[in-house]
């Protein structure tokens, strides 16, 4: 993708995860005052219901009013730059760092349907980076404090995520951003049998490596890896918000392996824990792996407008599938990406990969450096770098 369309899937990431990746100017200048700075504040609560609160590890369904700070205001709220949308809260794993420092430590012991209003300074908010919407103005300035409001809809709590050490390891701990490896089996959950294990529906045919809490395939394995020890095997009894969610899983000839809003059980073995994963060096070939043919009647061609849902990692050669750190995603509010082919507004791994795709179609592009951005960093995209995209077309539509 071309800058443009790099700054609208790059912005749209940081307006729902509300990660500190936004696009603001980056004034170092040190003669320039900082705006005003208050000092991290929870101003009014209302507490929510029942005895659990949300700790660190809670997956956290949520809804975020954002205000940029104003110290003329009674209530310190300025021009309001993130409104909620009813019915779509945003999801979060609390306490690893995938939002704001200023949100991951403020949903901390709320409740249910409880609200909290914090003052958030910038370096606990958007820092030197600011934020930018999708059309690029800034939202909020660089090094410029915030206020939210935060409501929580639902959390899963550690507490009903069992897990069972069977074999306790000897070996290295895994812990956040560790390159872990394993081998698993995963069952659909059975109430019926006494260890829940239903039908097996995937094994391991080798061990599977990936970056623990940066790209693991589902967040139940982030939260149920953490603190083993190598040598150690461990039975994770996972929700399907932490599983295969509504989506639920097919393989690529599109039948179903756990359906929708599908509890599942895994067992885990891990084998090693890699504290410095190694430099990305590898330059793979360009590669669209058909994953799903699509059903629909048009071959997407150059002037046709596809709709997208899409997750983009950067390449990493030392993880299993190469899948390394997921840069950008539309499945945080389920909003497809509209683009246009032909018209180079897209990265050449787009214009090229998304060739002859039906709607219904997924794919997986596997993108060399000189197709996606080149020696052109972009904010969470190092230079040269290579990438991957999943891309599954909803719909493609004739000029």
């Amino acid at each position: 993708m071309k800058n443009s369309m790099f700054k609208a899937i790059a912005t749209l990431a940081c307006a729902v995860a509300l990660t500190a990746c936004g696009g603001g100017s980056n004034n170092t200048e040190t003669t320039t005052p900082l705006p005003p700075q208050p000092a991290y504040t929870m101003t009014t609560e209302v507490t929510g219901t029942g005895d659990t609160a949300v700790a660190n590890g809670d997956l956290v369904s949520y809804y975020a009013t954002g205000y940029v700070y104003d110290e003329t205001k009674a209530d310190k709220k300025g021009e309001p730059f993130l409104t909620p949308t009813v019915g779509s809260p945003l999801v979060v794993t609390v306490g690893v760092g995938s939002v704001i420092p200023g949100i991951d430590q403020g949903l901390v012991g709320m409740k249910l349907n409880g609200k909290r209003t914090w003052l958030i300074p910038a370096n606990m908010a958007f820092g030197a980076a600011g934020y930018t919407d999708t059309a690029g103005k800034i939202k909020v300035p660089a090094n410029t404090a915030v206020v939210f409001d935060l409501e929580v809809a639902a959390f899963t709590t550690l507490s009903l995520f069992p897990k069972i050490d069977t074999v306790i390891g000897t070996g290295a701990v895994a812990a956040s951003k560790n390159l872990v490896t394993i081998n698993y089996t995963g069952y659909l959950r059975d109430e019926t049998k006494v260890d829940k294990k239903g039908t097996k529906f995937e094994s391991s045919s080798a061990p599977f490596s990936f970056l623990l809490n940066v790209n693991s395939r589902i967040q139940g394995w982030d939260l149920g890896i953490l603190g083993m020890k190598v040598g150690g095997k461990r039975t994770l009894f996972i929700p399907a918000n932490m599983a295969w969610g509504k989506d639920g899983r097919k393989d690529n000839a599109g039948n179903v392996l756990v359906p929708a809003d599908t509890d599942v059980v895994y067992d885990i073995e891990l084998t090693a824990v890699n504290a410095a994963p190694p430099a990305q060096t590898t330059q793979p070939a360009f590669e669209a792996r058909e994953e799903v043919i699509g059903t629909g009647t048009l071959a997407a061609a150059a002037g046709h407008t596809l709709s997208v849902q899409y997750s983009g990692y950067l390449y990493n050669d030392s993880v299993t599938d190469k899948k390394g750190l997921r840069f950008d995603t539309s499945r945080i509010t389920g909003t497809p990406l509209s683009v246009k082919l032909g018209e180079n507004k897209v990265i050449q791994g787009w214009e090229k990969g998304l060739l002859g795709v039906k709607a219904g179609g997924k794919r997986t592009l596997i993108i060399p450096a000189d197709l996606a951005y080149g020696s052109n960093a972009q904010t969470n995209i190092p230079a040269n770098s290579p990438l991957i995209f999943e891309v599954e077309v909803i719909s493609v539509t004739a000029p």
